[in-house]
């Protein structure tokens, strides 16, 4: 049975200009009667079907005529959608975050700023930044691989605002000269304890370490810590008493 672009169009739920829209796009083929008016068969009926759905969870129409065409198939067109949703609700939930940080902060402009520079890193950018820091404080010394790898910090794509906040603080942290210096010496003076008294459940060592930690790095040492606990999830660090 035929039906009209009006008919057609109420049983989709559409409007008319879009169903002419469709079809003068080549999407839909109608065949037309004498006096030049179109009519769709049972075929373009199935064929509009899908294509509203498609439109309706957001594919483009490019990628909707290739599934009509053939040129893709549905499932493969639908994969691919699904993982570019993914990255857009991994965005929106890290800007939700910023947007609640900002709130909560009530920030000046130039804080702002900032928390959107340092947001915006791309997750390569984020692991490049700390990868820099680790590498200039400890070396990279490939025996220390698994120390570096446990020292970094990892922002969730589904990030908790307190995760984004102590992000931005630990960036700021790591790109801090004085703090970098204070991290080289400590891991300086590690090594040294270590070549001398390689045990490291000795007392003595133990408490030469921890003195090291005091002295050499100070308490943002400790902050980097529990800002890397937070970022990560982890259970908050025991503090080094003094």
């Amino acid at each position: 049975m035929d039906h009209s672009i009006g008919e057609l169009a109420r049983r989709a739920g559409l409007s008319v200009k879009t169903v002419r829209y469709y079809s003068d796009l080549g999407l839909l083929e109608p065949r037309r009667t004498a006096a030049g008016h179109r009519r769709y068969d049972a075929g373009a009926a199935a064929r509009l079907e899908l294509i509203r759905t498609l439109r309706s969870l957001g594919i483009e129409l490019a990628q909707v005529r290739a599934v009509l065409e053939r040129e893709r198939t549905l499932a493969d067109v639908l994969t691919a959608h699904a993982e570019a949703v993914a990255v857009q609700i991994r965005t929106l939930r890290l800007q939700h975050a910023v947007l609640s940080v900002v709130a909560h902060r009530h920030s000046t402009p130039e804080e702002r700023e900032r928390m959107h520079e340092l947001t915006a890193r791309s997750a390569q950018e984020r692991r490049t930044l700390i990868a820099d820091f680790l590498t200039s404080t400890l070396g990279d010394d490939p025996d220390c691989a698994a120390i570096r790898q446990n020292l970094t910090p990892v922002l969730p794509d589904d990030a908790e605002p307190r995760q984004v906040e102590a992000w931005l603080e630990l960036a700021s942290l790591v790109q801090d000269d004085t703090f970098r210096s204070a991290v080289r010496r400590m891991a300086a003076g590690y090594r040294v304890i270590m070549a001398a008294a390689p045990l490291q459940h000795d007392p003595e060592v133990q408490g030469r370490l921890i003195e090291l930690r005091r002295t050499e790095a100070d308490r943002r040492w400790e902050r980097y810590l529990e800002l890397l606990a937070v970022v990560n999830g982890w259970a908050a660090p025991s503090r080094v008493a003094g």
